[in-house]
């Protein structure tokens, strides 16, 4: 089972995990958050810590 998301805010750059220190960007996956919006989570490569920037997009 997967946990939640942990809530992230993004001030200049994310490029490093901050649960595992890798330091190489993360990958990308994305949730429903409305009927026509899209939550975008980030995912770290190493440790498959999942993050939630609070972006989303409209389709």
């Amino acid at each position: 089972m997967k946990k939640e998301p942990i809530p992230i805010r993004i001030e200049e750059e994310l490029h490093r995990c901050p649960q595992c220190g890798y330091e190489d960007g993360f990958h990308m996956s994305f949730i429903r958050r409305e009927k026509k919006k899209t939550g975008i989570i980030l995912i770290c490569p190493s440790c498959h810590a999942r993050y939630d920037p609070d972006w989303s997009i409209e389709y």
